[in-house]
């Protein structure tokens, strides 16, 4: 599974995310492409130059541009100059999330009617092609998933169109509390903004999870370089990463990190608890067990824990704290190793089976028989389980030899 991880600890805009994604190998011509297809004036030429700066080689964007006065552009324009441009449709409408979020956040700052927003920096062609260029390159790279890491706040207070602001400047903070962004303290001398409107935009529109990858095999980086100079590297890096696939493909063990959810629960019944142990299991937890503990003014209780991919760990909280009466809940990241496994149905003589085959370190091939198949089919037809399993398992033989698991 082909994944991104951002690493945008010392920073994050547009500029540097699109020529971090060309240094990753993202092709110039998606950049170039992008010009003529919003119809841009011809005498713009955007630059991708490999630069050291402050120890660090990346790729730095730059624009020579004849001068012309830009006029500020509502969203509405904006909408329209990307519906109206020959960009693939996916483009188009990535390109046009970020702007509303951007627009979202500026009608609340100036306390205005999203229609009424006007940008002015944020919408100069600088900002549009750095937003199309960052949503083409996604588009090529097509990653299962997106990791960011948080990006710093900043501090200080920079110059804009609308006079002196304070760094984080209004929009990057009202963009993170709308998308519940958390923006961390850098131990920095620079005093200036690092984490600009465009940049937090971009993230609030591509992020799937704020965490660095637990277990990734680097296939590529790309560095991306700042415009500023400042006094110590200032640079964003993009990871393109292949989580655990190549596990699977040599037939060995992988790691994962998962999740753990606990709770000890004294005043639900018996019948309560069942029913969150299947809501809990319908909302993707691998595995739930509970078993009676000895709680507070000797109370008897049940401790209920489930343990759950990282994905479906905010669903299964919701499932928590909706359908149990407890009031907490212990999270904890653990550790697993996995042999490959796949699941698969197949037509036998007593029917459809549901099957599961799994890959031992020494090369051997064991198969397990879903229980409720199992079941159904004893109940059905009056053999005994155990003859049914002996004579599935005859008939099941031949999948044993397969290799393929992809």
């Amino acid at each position: 599974m082909n994944s991104i991880f951002i690493d945008c600890s010392l920073g994050i805009s547009g500029d540097m995310l699109a020529s971090a994604f060309l240094d990753l190998g993202v092709p110039r011509s998606i950049f170039l492409d992008n010009l003529v297809g919003l119809r841009i004036d011809k005498n713009y030429k955007l630059k991708f130059n490999e630069e050291v700066r402050e120890g660090i080689k990346g790729i730095v964007c730059t624009n020579n541009k004849i001068e012309f006065e830009e006029l500020s552009r509502s969203l509405n324009d904006i909408k329209n100059l990307l519906l109206e441009s020959s960009l693939n449709d996916y483009v188009k409408k990535e390109s046009i999330r970020a702007f509303e979020i951007l627009a979202e956040a500026e009608a609340v700052v100036h306390g205005n009617e999203i229609s009424d927003v006007h940008f002015h920096e944020l919408g100069s062609i600088d900002s549009i092609l750095d937003i199309v260029n960052v949503c083409s390159a996604i588009d090529f790279l097509k990653p299962d998933k997106i990791y960011f890491s948080n990006p710093p706040s900043g501090k200080g207070i920079v110059s804009t169109m609308h006079g002196l602001l304070p760094v984080p400047v209004p929009t990057v903070l009202e963009i993170a509390r709308q998308k519940n962004i958390t923006l961390i303290g850098l131990d920095d001398k620079y005093f200036g903004e690092i984490t600009t409107p465009t940049g937090i935009a971009l993230i609030a529109t591509f992020v799937d999870q704020f965490a660095q990858p637990d277990n990734i095999n680097i296939k590529k980086i790309g560095i991306g370089l700042g415009s500023k100079n400042i006094t110590r590297p200032n640079f964003l890096r993009v990871l393109l990463i292949d989580e655990n696939d190549d596990c699977i493909e040599n037939n060995k063990p992988y790691y994962e990190t998962i999740i753990s959810q606990e709770a000890w629960i004294d005043d639900s019944t018996p019948e309560d608890v069942a029913i969150l142990i299947e809501r809990l299991r319908s909302a993707g937890a691998i595995d739930v067990i509970c078993y009676s503990v000895d709680m507070k003014k000797n109370r008897k209780g049940i401790c209920i824990k489930a343990i759950v991919q990282l994905k479906h760990q905010s669903l299964l909280r919701e499932v928590w704290f909706n359908y149990s009466t407890t009031i907490g809940l212990r999270e904890n990241k653990i550790s697993r190793w996995i042999l490959p496994r796949r699941t698969f149905v197949h037509n036998t003589k007593f029917g459809e089976v549901n099957v599961k085959q799994v890959m031992r370190p020494n090369g051997k091939i064991s198969i397990k028989i879903e229980h409720r198949d199992l079941t159904q089919i004893t109940l059905k037809t009056g053999i005994p389980i155990d003859e049914i399993r002996q004579k599935l398992f005859i008939e099941l033989s031949e999948f044993y030899e397969l290799d393929n698991w992809s």
